[in-house]
């Protein structure tokens, strides 16, 4: 469950570094557009920087996929073994001759 939150954490985090991007690029489109020397430097730079929150965001999104999933499955599996354990334990007491707390058969 730890897990799960670290990983949703991250997942947000990557959601706000991509919308801070989306917030700034028209900004810096202004300034590559003035055909300084920034431009050429600028452009390739928040390619990448695009590339990296990108490749972040998609494995942030598929740790927190698998995540669920491996935690979905092991609540199917407590739940699975509670249930057992429950059914095992009631039919201890339905077979057993004098139940626990009840008295012996009055004649």
């Amino acid at each position: 469950m730890k897990l799960l939150i670290r990983l949703s954490i991250l997942a947000l985090a990557a959601v706000g570094a991509h919308t801070l991007f989306e917030r700034l690029r028209p900004r810096i489109s202004g300034a590559t557009g003035s055909g300084n020397v920034v431009s050429d430097t600028l452009t390739p730079a928040m390619r990448d920087a695009a590339s990296t929150v990108r490749d972040a965001s998609t494995q942030a999104v598929q740790d927190v996929r698998d995540a669920s999933t491996q935690a979905a499955h092991d609540v199917a599996g407590a739940t699975r073994q509670a249930a057992g354990d429950l059914v095992t334990e009631l039919e201890d007491a339905v077979s057993a001759p004098n139940p626990p707390g009840m008295a012996g058969p009055t004649a």
